[in-house]
């Protein structure tokens, strides 16, 4: 995948997740707001049937006391003053009809006479939010002609400047009421907790989504990396032997040599090692594809370990090109495992080249084996530069190859551990590996024992 196209889906996702979340606080936001509403419509309908049931509890005594019911057009004590009073003996008139006899007294303006108190409709207005759930820490403040009468507030609450205020207009036309309570938004964004879940919910699965396609394009662009550097290298290193392989016979073919039994053969074992090299490779290219892993029969054997560590120790102390320091401990000496030698061979050279390519000027390697319960342990310990964390968990993957700067400084496939795992799996052991940058490496290799 090109970086023009892996870029542009990078930003389709960018913007699709700031649509997504503009829309869903934009959604949210409204909620809120229609919410706030009709809370604020509620607590005004409570309030001003708690101010109902004070001045209907309040015309109730005076009828009670007196049976008469005094108005008066204003608050003014100089205003008109209209009293009705009942003759008990009579009884209750069945209808009173008020003229308006000052001329400057509006329509609207007439006003219960008696003492306002603020705190018994307080006290109502409290009780109805507590029978609707709503316990509303508060102060509640009355005005008439814009100056302020009185206020009550909650047990032990402080008011804030900046807590909301709802202004609520009596229904009686007495005056406002200033209500302020620092609560409104939490009961509202309380109300609103599932709703917000929800909508978190989906906005991180919309991200984990887009999370897993960055993932995905990262680890594909990381794959056709890889891939690249393998077909580079090991087309190489097919090259190489058959190179090698086509000067030898056109030496013996051209030069004569056929004549000469000792140079003859000498190049014929050239010939032959080189067709060898390729056809292993061959043999490690075709055991990485899962279908002939999973085909794959093992010829196990009674092996003896410390012979087996032997043969592969020389090989490597022969074909490393810097100084190559190999010790060997075997416990006990006669330990014996069911393996297939040749693949447990190719399996030891794999760890034992790696630990000489991935190493400085010279190179120590430790080689133990020790049972270990019902298992055979086989370490290989080496003094070489490690491997960082972030990358011990990707090395037994195919192609897989730890960054050394410049890919062809050291060479390699990135298929030798994913083969090495896989041959080691396949004897029903396992490969694990301990690593710190700088101060080397260990692989463990652990196999039924016999």
């Amino acid at each position: 995948m090109s970086f023009l196209k892996r870029h542009l889906i990078f930003l389709t996702a960018a913007l699709t997740l700031l649509v997504v979340a503009t829309y869903e606080a934009y959604w949210l936001h409204g909620l809120y707001s229609t919410q706030h509403r009709a809370l604020t419509t509620q607590i005004s309908s409570l309030l001003t049937e708690a101010e109902g049931y004070e001045y209907a509890e309040k015309l109730r005594q005076s009828l009670e006391s007196d049976n008469s019911i005094l108005y008066t057009p204003s608050p003014n004590p100089q205003g008109t003053v209209i009293s009705i009073d009942m003759d008990t003996l009579k009884g209750k008139p069945k209808e009173i009809t008020v003229h308006r006899i000052d001329p400057d007294t509006q329509a609207g303006e007439i006003f219960i006479a008696g003492n306002f108190d603020i705190r018994r409709v307080d006290e109502l207005f409290s009780l109805s939010l507590d029978s609707i759930g709503l316990p509303l820490p508060h102060q509640l403040r009355f005005f008439r002609d814009g100056e302020a009468m009185d206020s009550v507030s909650t047990a032990g609450y402080q008011p804030a400047e900046d807590d909301p205020v709802i202004s609520i207009t009596s229904n009686l036309n007495v005056g406002i009421y200033e209500l302020r309570s620092p609560s409104l938004s939490t009961h509202i964004l309380r109300e609103m907790t599932g709703v917000l879940a929800v909508s978190a919910g989906i906005l991180l699965m919309v991200v984990a989504a887009f999370g897993f396609i960055g993932k995905a394009l990262r680890k594909q662009r990381d794959l056709e990396r890889m891939k690249n550097d393998f077909t580079g290298n090991i087309t190489h290193e097919l090259k190489t032997p058959i190179a090698v392989a086509y000067a030898a016979s056109d030496t013996l073919l051209e030069c004569g040599l056929g004549e000469n039994p000792t140079l003859r053969e000498e190049y014929l074992n050239i010939i032959k090692g080189q067709l060898d090299k390729l056809a292993g490779l061959v043999e490690m290219i075709l055991s990485t594809t899962l279908k002939n892993r999973d085909s794959l029969q093992l010829e196990l054997t009674d092996t003896p370990i410390k012979p087996l560590l032997e043969e592969v120790a020389a090989q490597t102390r022969l074909s490393a090109k810097k100084p190559c320091t190999i010790t060997l401990a075997v416990q006990p000496d006669d330990l014996t495992a069911q393996v297939d030698r040749k693949l447990m061979s190719s399996v030891l050279s794999t760890l034992l080249d790696n630990a000489v390519k991935y190493s400085g000027k010279q190179v120590t390697i430790s080689l133990e084996a020790r049972r270990n319960g019902e298992k055979t342990r086989i370490s290989i310990t080496d003094d070489g530069i490690g491997i960082a964390p972030r990358d011990q968990a990707h090395i037994f993957e195919k192609f897989y190859r730890v960054p050394t700067g410049d890919v062809h400084n050291v060479k390699g496939y990135g298929i030798g551990l994913f083969f090495a795992k896989g041959i080691v799996e396949k004897h029903g052991g396992r490969l694990t590996v301990e690593s710190e940058p700088g101060k080397g490496s260990t692989f463990h290799i652990e196999i039924p024992t016999l």
